[in-house]
Parts: structure tokens; sequence; C-alpha cells
């Protein structure tokens, strides 16, 4: 029996005037589908600076990390990832996306079409801060 190997992953989840960023994915996997900036965890990185460097690369946008808000398995035919979901608090910059992803969104609602479903994350944070603050 093969062992799956475990890859440590981040999400970086990102509300601003109550509607969340989602980028089309141009690569697999999840080609054309709706996902959250996220990647891969670098030997030697932490959680929180993964997000960071993500971010930069997939959207050029440098951020603020803030809580962890969400973890997950996903596991494949070759591994499992450990997926830690962050809170996105502030952004600067104007987004330019990688040859990763086609396009991006601010959405009301979690597209059918998405990799994961952040609608329980986006309905408590409009719940908790009222959506003029979000």
């Amino acid at each position: 029996m093969k062992h799956k190997k475990i890859v440590a992953c981040v999400d970086g989840v990102f509300v601003k005037d109550g509607k969340i960023l989602l980028l089309k994915r141009d690569v697999e996997p999840f080609k054309g589908s709706w996902h959250v900036v996220g990647g891969h965890v670098e030997e030697d990185e932490s959680l929180k600076a993964a997000v960071k460097r993500e971010f930069k690369e997939e959207t050029g946008l440098d951020i603020a990390v803030g809580d962890v808000i969400d973890a997950r398995l996903e596991e494949t035919f070759d591994r499992i990832k450990v997926i830690v979901a962050f809170e996105v608090k502030s952004a600067e910059g104007e987004i330019r996306l990688n040859s990763e992803n086609a396009a991006y969104g601010w959405f009301d609602e979690v597209p059918r079409e998405s990799v994961y479903d952040y609608s329980k994350y986006l309905s408590n944070k409009r719940a908790s801060f009222g959506k003029a603050q979000v």
C-alpha cells in the first residue's frame, strides 16, 4: 500500500464591500472554476507568508492577513492537501492576474462553479459586521 504525500496549502479569502474576490482558474486542477487565491506552502514558509506570496503572485496585490477562518482536507489520486483558509483584512494595489487565472470578479454569492464554497463565511461576515462595513 502506497502512502499519499501530505501537502500544506493555504487559501486567502478577501471580502470587500460585501463581495468576495474570486479568480477563474486557467490551469489544472480545476480549470474553468472560480476560486479564492491560494496554493502550496513552500518549504520553510509560514502559512501567513504563503498567503501573502500567493496573493502577490496571482493578483499583484499586497495584503494584510487576518485569522484562520476554515480548514479542510482534500484528497486527490496522489496526495492529501491540508488547506488552511485565512481572512484577508485589506489589500493595496491594482489586480494584475498571472497566467494561472483567466479572469477575476467580485461576487455577492459564491458561484456553483467554485472549487470550494465560502458562502457561509461570506454570510457570517455580513451578519457580524453589517453589510456597509464588509
